[in-house]
C-alpha cells in the first residue's frame, strides 16, 4: 500500500514538474492560457476598455460608415476673450467619401459672434470662419484622417471564444512566439513578462476573417505582457506598416487603458489616451487626453471626460471638464453634449454643408503651425469687437 502511494506521489510530482516546465519554457502554452483567462476574466470586468460595448456594431455603423451629429457647446476661460461662449454644432462624417464637416454658431449672451467651421478631406484639414472676414486656412497633415477600423464578422465575447476553441489552438500553433527579456510593471507594481508574437505573411486566415480584413502581404508583430497567472496586463501592436514608428497599446489590470502613438515630421508626435472608468455602471465613462509634442519643446494638450450611452438610433455623448493647455498655461475650458446617428443616403458631405473649399490655399504644416497663433488672435479680436461694443461688463 505504501509502495502504491509512493508511486502515485512520484507521478503527481512528475506531472507538476512537467506542467511547470511547459509554463516556463513553452511560450505557446502561456499565450494559450492567457487567451482563456482573457475570455473568462477580462471580458467580464467592468474595468475592461470595451466592457459591454458591441465592437462589431461600433466599428461598422459609426467608424466605417456615414454619420451625422449635432449638439451644443459651452466655452469658458478662453485665453484673450473674457466672456463665456455657447453655441450649436452640427456636421457629418463619411468614411467612404473621406470627408468631414463641423459647423458651429457661437454666441455670447444674445450676441452672435460668428461661425467657426472645420472641414476635412483625405489628409487635409480646413479651418474656416465665414462671418469673421472669411479667415481660413487649409493644411496637409500627411496622415490619413479616416482610418479604417476592423469590420468584425463576430462579436468578441465569451460565446465566440467558446465556439472557436479549436481555431484558437491551431492559430497559436501556427504563429511564432518568443519570450524576451523585456518586462512591464503595471501601476499596482505587478511585473509582467513580454512574449513577442509574429503572424507571418500568409498565415492567420482565422484571425483576418474575424477582423473582416484581407490577409496582409507582410508580417504582423505584436507583444503580450503576462503576469505570473497568465493574466494579460499589456498588449502592444506595431503599426509601422501604416506609419513608421507608430504603435498602439492597451494596458492595465483588465486592459482598461488605450494609447495611440503617432510620430510626426520634424521629431514631433501625438499621443491619444483613453481610460475607462469602471466605477460607473449606468453608462460608459472614459477619461481622455490628446497631447501634441512640438519640435519647439512645447506640449499642447486636451483633457476631458466622456460618457457614452448607446441608444436605438445611435449614441449620446457628453464631454465634460474639457481643458486645453499649452504646457501649464490654460487656453480654454468647456463642455460638449450631442448625439451621433448613422445615416444612409447621405449625399456629398461638403455639398450638404454648403461649403466651397476650392479657393482655400492649402499650406504646409510648418507654416500653419507657426501662424496658428495669429489665426486664433484674429478670430478672437474680431469676436471681441462685436461684444465690446455693448460694453457688457463695464
Amino acid at each position: 500500500m505504501k509502495k502504491k502511494i509512493s508511486v502515485i506521489l512520484i507521478i503527481i510530482f512528475a506531472v507538476a514538474i512537467f506542467i511547470k516546465a511547459e509554463l516556463e519554457f513553452n511560450p505557446s502554452v502561456r499565450v494559450l492560457l492567457s487567451v482563456i483567462d482573457f475570455s473568462e476574466s477580462t471580458l467580464n470586468s467592468s474595468d475592461y476598455l470595451a466592457y459591454d460595448v458591441d465592437l462589431k456594431d461600433l466599428f461598422r455603423n459609426n467608424i466605417n460608415a456615414d454619420i451625422s451629429y449635432e449638439g451644443s457647446a459651452y466655452i469658458k476661460k478662453l485665453k484673450g476673450f473674457p466672456y463665456s461662449i455657447n453655441g450649436n454644432i452640427s456636421g457629418q462624417r463619411s468614411y467612404e467619401q473621406k470627408q468631414f464637416s463641423c459647423k458651429s454658431d457661437l454666441n455670447v449672451l444674445v450676441i452672435n459672434v460668428g461661425k467657426l467651421d472645420i472641414y476635412a478631406k483625405d489628409d487635409t484639414v480646413y479651418l474656416v470662419a465665414p462671418l469673421l472676414g472669411n479667415i481660413s486656412y487649409g493644411f496637409d497633415t500627411d496622415n490619413d484622417l479616416f482610418l479604417h477600423a476592423p469590420d468584425l464578422n463576430n462579436d468578441i465575447n465569451e460565446e465566440w471564444f467558446h465556439n472557436n476553441k479549436a481555431n484558437i489552438f491551431n492559430f497559436i500553433r501556427q504563429i511564432d512566439i518568443q519570450k524576451t527579456d523585456e518586462t512591464f510593471v503595471d501601476e499596482d507594481g505587478t511585473i509582467c513578462q513580454e512574449y513577442k508574437i509574429t503572424i507571418q505573411k500568409g498565415q492567420g486566415d482565422f484571425i483576418w476573417n474575424l477582423l473582416g480584413m484581407k490577409a496582409p502581404d507582410h508580417d504582423i508583430t505584436w507583444s503580450l505582457f503576462l503576469d505570473k497567472f497568465n493574466h494579460t496586463r499589456k498588449v502592444v501592436f506595431d503599426l509601422s506598416y501604416k506609419t513608421e514608428g507608430a504603435y498602439c497599446t492597451v494596458y492595465g489590470n483588465n486592459l482598461n487603458t488605450f494609447e495611440l502613438h503617432i510620430p510626426l515630421p520634424d521629431d514631433e508626435s501625438t499621443i491619444v489616451t483613453i481610460k475607462r472608468n469602471g466605477n460607473t455602471t449606468y453608462t460608459h465613462a472614459y477619461s481622455n487626453n490628446i497631447s501634441y509634442f512640438a519640435s519647439t519643446g512645447d506640449v499642447y494638450s486636451a483633457d476631458f471626460n466622456t460618457t457614452i450611452d448607446f441608444v436605438d438610433d445611435g449614441m449620446e455623448i457628453e464631454a465634460s471638464d474639457v481643458a486645453i493647455q499649452k504646457n501649464t498655461t490654460m487656453l480654454a475650458e468647456g463642455y460638449l453634449k450631442g448625439n451621433i446617428t448613422p445615416t444612409s443616403d447621405m449625399g456629398d458631405v461638403f455639398e450638404n454643408a454648403h461649403v466651397d473649399l476650392s479657393d482655400v490655399t492649402v499650406i504646409d504644416w510648418d507654416t500653419i503651425k507657426n501662424d496658428t497663433a495669429s489665426f486664433v488672435d484674429d478670430v478672437i479680436s474680431q469676436a471681441r469687437e462685436k461684444v465690446d461694443i455693448l460694453n457688457l461688463f463695464n
